[in-house]
């Protein structure tokens, strides 16, 4: 074999080398967007959902021993403060994107390989490497696989352009990211909907014990 034949194997093996096994390509706009914030609300669903249990329970205890105040202050308290969460969190999507948009000039495209030992991602022009244990958790939209980084950071695979099945996808990260302890993928599609669902259970609530705890402050100091 002459040199110019062994010159032309080895580039020819670094360009294989370079292929990524998997790859999504796609534009963010503004529905991807919105589906991929579907995240946000996961942790949004489960503060509602905690806080419904306890509003719940201690309004129960409070109205069998006769503590009234209490139930007719903590109730509607509460519920105000997650009208703020919940609110807060839809907007700060919205500004996000708003921001996002602007500051690139545009809606971005975004590509992720996925490597043997790494992930590259490319916005627009810009290109970042991960590793594998860098990943914490697995969450999936209707439209992503979210891999999560420290700090709220999330890789954002794109299903509907992924040059494999969603599946074989999964298993392989699955493998790869052995610092993540639960081994699932977390379904958000719903957590927005589930999200208002126990916001509105814990209004009712709310407005339910403060109304039996006034009635029966009233019949008492009758």
């Amino acid at each position: 074999m002459n040199e110019k034949n062994m010159n032309s194997n080895i580039e020819a093996g670094a360009e294989e080398v370079n292929i990524p096994i998997y790859s999504s390509r796609f534009l963010m706009n503004k529905d991807l967007y919105y589906d991929f914030c579907s995240v946000s609300y996961n942790r949004t669903k489960k503060v509602f959902l905690t806080f419904l249990c306890l509003v719940t329970y201690l309004i129960c205890i409070n109205l069998l021993i006769g503590n009234y105040d209490i139930v007719l202050g903590f109730g509607p308290f509460i519920s105000f403060l997650m009208i703020l969460i919940y609110f807060r969190t839809k907007k700060a999507i919205k500004i996000n994107y708003e921001r996002n948009l602007i500051s690139a000039g545009k809606e971005s495209t975004l590509n992720y390989e996925l490597f043997e030992d790494k992930i590259v991602s490319h916005v627009d022009e810009l290109k970042r490497e991960f590793f594998y244990h860098q990943i914490t958790k697995f969450f999936e939209t209707k439209n992503f696989i979210l891999l999560h980084l420290q700090h709220n950071l999330h890789l954002t695979i794109e299903k509907n352009n992924l040059n494999a099945s969603v599946d074989d996808v999964k298993s392989f990260l699955m493998e790869k990211c052995t610092l993540v302890k639960k081994k699932k993928f977390i379904n958000c599609c719903n957590d927005k909907k589930w999200s208002l669902i126990f916001l509105l259970a814990l209004i009712v609530v709310s407005v339910m014990g403060t109304v039996v705890g006034l009635v029966l402050k009233i019949n008492l100091t009758i």
